[in-house]
């Protein structure tokens, strides 16, 4: 009982703190909002931090404190789950509570968009973006324009151009939310979106969109200021590119415009489809658009939306932390398939989501490259090790398969095994899918992959004895070769749960290999394994016994370690700041005239040379300076503290060099002894068909006469656009046609 209040009043909270951040923008055009600035700076500024005290109080704090509360929430989550059931074991009002929330984010309304695939979420978080934005933009600007029609021109002034003035400048304002939201869905351990359960594929989605419209948003903003600005008399040259010392900098403006647009033309599929390093590297500019986008503005106004990008920062600090050194590699295999698996040692209290993911980089592949690949194992299984599949499709996965697969003398004269760095696992807060009865997993090619993991979720927590689980898996799979099915062979369910073929849970493999017809099929379940993998080999990397055991841990496996960390990191960024202007700013800011306000936003008056004003440029270099004292040296103590307390739980772990090898790398060829007589895998379930690819539709219509009309299907699709799209239009077509949502659309993308 008191579990389930502490989360009531949490989530009361939460609620809270997201309505009044909102409120608050939705009143930043308007005389109230004015009003409330004002009222806010009388009551709350000091000399401690002056007028950055009440921007912060009402515009950055409460996105520290909702992460905080959120971590907080998902602790107690955590620590007191839920007991599972499925939506027809609920009341008929929490029935119709989970349906209405279950059709936001599964029903597909609109498939083959320039944006993807969107449900009806998608949408409403799209129109509520948009609204805020027009909101902000068009309050203030309509009644401008009127003001300016009304207005007496002087001889000479275009008044189109006072107009464009006008739209310049609101283009400005309006660019705060923008910016305040597009940093935190690349947050990739953010408690924000692991509060709403947002998967990570989604979230990227989510930052793309708002990186679009940003940059389209400053672009216009540039040049209808550049064009008031010139045909309005001034001198564009000498305005543009002069740096101001007090208020805003035009110049600071101008740079992080052009950082943006080079970002933008990098981010574009094309070039990160085939310049992946190129894109990687400029997309390291977001530091020059912040930085000079705050210079631009001034430091008052960068606290708009310093919340979310600080929350970034904390991420990426923590990131670059897990991934300061290398990885342990157990083994490192070359399937028949063409699939590489990797096998990587993980702190035993390490958990992860079925539908996790994590991030490799392989410096003798490429220093910069990080890639994610979905894991093929599941953290409820014993041994403490996580795997991962990857298939050799673009450069850096065949480069990475030539590191592995080079000739023998190569492998003796190799001084050490393969040097891996990670990051994460990430994935969805909750295993959504477990809610189901039937899982339909669809996938193409190496699309298996998170559908593996899940498999072996299931079969871990059968044998764990955990109940209202999923009792039917249709697992459809379409490769373009008859080889590619030997992954299957990697799963054997009766290995893993050894009542398998007694139990609930049936799972019914259809694969589909659409390069080679029916006639052509070497009959892949009957074939011997020796001459299935021919010349293939696999390849065993693993490191010295002598070595101590580095496993895939980080300090995000902790809810109350991550919501220290932002504590300590804001606490101290204020600290810092506030000692910066009690012992710089003060002293040297002769100027006694008020703030006033302009377009939403404090200005300092100045008021001559017996009067000036702390420059601008330095009061936001101070900022910078505590933001990233804040987060290293707070931030850092709270997890040199939490590295510190692991390490005195944890016992140095050794890893035993392979059966049968001399040095630390050995390499098999010819077969691989622990698939032999494995005659069980799900390979051997599966119906395999050759020819073209099947029908979505006709498949689903054979899935619907299976089971009953009002059970809810999960729908999983795992591979490339064209089948994803084709999959949603599937769902979308046959719910619209009975009127309900049985088949539950759910996405895994790996375009990251």
């Amino acid at each position: 009982m008191a579990a389930l209040f502490a989360k009531f009043a949490l989530l009361l909270i939460l609620w809270g703190l997201f309505l009044f951040w909102w409120v608050e923008w939705l009143i930043f055009p308007t005389s109230a909002g004015a009003d409330y600035k004002a009222n806010a700076i009388k009551n709350t500024r000091s000399d401690f931090l002056d007028l950055n005290g009440p921007y912060y109080l009402m515009w950055t704090l409460p996105v520290f404190l909702f992460a905080i509360i959120a971590l907080l929430y998902l602790e107690v989550r955590e620590r007191y789950p839920d007991s599972r059931r499925r939506t027809s074991e609920l009341s008929k009002w929490r029935q119709f509570l989970a349906k209405i929330s279950s059709a936001l984010w599964t029903q597909p309304i609109l498939v083959r968009t320039p944006m993807g695939v969107l449900t009806a979420a998608d949408l409403l978080i799209i129109a509520l973006v948009g609204f805020t934005f027009l909101w902000i933009f068009c309050y203030p600007l309509l009644p401008a324009l009127d003001l300016v029609d009304a207005s007496k021109m002087k001889p000479g002034i275009n008044r189109w151009m006072i107009k464009v003035g006008r739209v310049g400048t609101w283009t400005g304002r309006g660019w705060y939310v923008l910016m305040a939201l597009l940093f935190f869905p690349i947050s990739r351990g953010s408690p924000i979106l692991r509060l709403v359960n947002v998967p990570y594929e989604n979230a990227v989605r989510y930052h793309r969109w708002l990186g679009h419209i940003s940059l389209w948003i400053l672009l216009a903003h540039s040049i209808t200021f550049s064009l008031h600005i010139y045909y309005t008399g001034g001198q564009t040259t000498k305005t543009i590119w002069e740096w101001k010392r007090f208020g805003v900098s035009n110049l600071a403006g101008v740079i992080s415009m052009l950082a943006g647009i080079v970002m933008w033309v990098t981010s574009l599929e094309l070039v990160r489809k085939y310049f992946f390093d190129v894109f990687y590297i400029t997309h390291h500019m977001y530091l020059l658009v912040f930085a000079f986008g705050c210079w631009h503005v001034g430091d008052f106004a960068s606290f708009y939306f310093l919340g979310c990008v600080t929350l970034f920062f904390i991420d990426r600090f923590l990131r670059a932390v897990q991934s300061r050194k290398a990885i342990s590699v157990l083994s490192a295999q070359v399937l028949p398939s063409g699939l590489i698996k990797l096998k990587f040692p993980k702190s035993p209290s390490l958990k992860y989501s079925a539908l996790g993911l994590i991030y490799i980089n392989v410096p003798s592949v490429s220093k910069f490259q990080w890639h994610p690949f979905s894991t093929t194992s599941s953290s409820l299984e014993k041994n403490d090790e996580m795997s991962i599949c990857i298939k050799p499709q673009g450069g850096w996965t065949r480069d990475l398969l030539e590191s592995l697969t080079q000739t023998e003398t190569e492998k003796k004269a190799a001084s050490c095994p393969l040097k891996i760095f990670a990051e994460g696992p990430y994935g969805p807060e909750s295993d959504y899918f477990l809610r189901y009865k039937t899982l339909v997993l669809v996938a193409g090619g190496v699309g298996i992959t998170p559908f593996m993991a899940i498999i072996r979720d299931l079969l871990c927590r059968y044998k764990n004895g955990q109940e209202s689980l999923p009792e039917n898996v249709e697992l459809i799979w379409c490769v373009p070769r008859e080889t590619d099915l030997e992954t299957l062979r990697d799963i054997s369910p009766n290995q893993i749960y050894p009542e398998f073929f007694s139990s609930k849970l049936k799972i019914c493999v259809r694969c589909f290999v659409t390069r080679e017809n029916s006639g052509d099929l070497k009959k892949t379940k009957s074939a011997g394994v020796g001459a299935l993998l021919g010349s293939e080999e696999i390849v065993f990397v693993g490191t010295d016994h002598d070595q101590p055991r580095k496993e895939v841990t980080h300090i995000g496996e902790s809810n109350l370690w991550i919501a220290a960390v932002i504590a300590a990191a804001t606490t101290g960024f204020i600290i810092i700041h506030g000692i910066f202007h009690i012992a710089v700013v003060r002293p040297n800011n002769h100027s006694n005239a008020p703030f006033f306000f302009e377009h939403g936003s404090a200005h300092a008056v100045d008021t001559g040379p017996q009067g000036k004003s702390f420059p601008t440029v330095l009061t936001v270099t101070f900022l910078f300076v505590s933001l990233f004292l804040g987060v290293v040296v707070f931030g850092g103590a709270v997890v040199l503290a939490w590295m510190w307390s692991k390490r005195s739980l944890s016992k140095t772990a050794v890893i035993a060099s392979p059966p049968n090898s001399s040095s630390p790398v050995s390499a098999v060829t010819g077969g691989a002894a622990d698939l032999e007589g494995n005659q069980s895998s799900l390979l051997e379930q599966a119906s395999i068909v050759g020819g073209s690819r099947p029908s979505i539709a006709g498949l689903f219509e054979d899935v619907g006469e299976k089971y009953s009309d009002d059970e809810e299907l999960c729908v999983l699709v795992s591979g490339p656009e064209s089948l994803q799209e084709s999959v949603a239009d599937s769902c979308r077509r046959r719910n619209f046609t009975y009127c309900n949502t049985q088949f539950q659309f759910h996405s895994i993308s790996f375009d990251l």
